[in-house]
């Protein structure tokens, strides 16, 4: 099957869905130099994206100073950081601000779960505090990820 990009968009930032992490599992803020745990979380979840080591740079680079208020990691209550989403923001799409769900992703030892609602749930919550509107990008083969954004009121 072949894999199409998506781009998902929400037009409007109320009535986000507020659902809890399950038992033994939070999420903290990415702190400065920890690129290489998200590289690290990218790498074990990312079958159609080359994952070399100055990808977070590349996405990132440029703004490092805002990650520890728009990035998160998803983590066991040991600490352990196995997922990684992030609140960020294209500053020109369509001639206006949009907010932007980026980089979503659960280590495959962890997935189904129920921790990526959880996590959008947060993600969202930041995006609102700064922008009206938000889109994502994903593709036809993640499903299940697709289907989250749908209870997300993305479309």
């Amino acid at each position: 099957m072949k894999n199409y990009g998506v781009r998902m968009l929400r037009e409007q930032m109320e009535n986000i869905p507020d659902l809890p992490f399950p038992e033994g599992f939070g999420i903290r803020n990415y702190r400065p130099g920890e690129g290489h745990i998200w590289t690290r979380i990218q790498r074990a979840t990312e079958p159609f994206i080359k994952m070399d080591d100055g990808l977070f740079d590349r996405e990132f680079g440029h703004h490092l100073e805002v990650m520890p208020d728009r990035s998160f990691f998803v983590i066991t209550d040991d600490g352990e950081e196995i997922g990684t989403i992030t609140a960020w923001w294209n500053p020109d799409w369509k001639g206006v601000e949009w907010g932007l769900i980026h980089w979503v992703a659960i280590h495959p030892d962890y997935q189904g779960r129920g921790l990526s609602k959880p996590a959008m749930t947060v993600a969202m919550k930041r995006l609102k505090r700064s922008h009206d509107r938000c889109f994502l990008n994903t593709s036809t083969q993640r499903i299940v990820a697709i289907k989250v954004y749908l209870d997300f009121g993305f479309y």
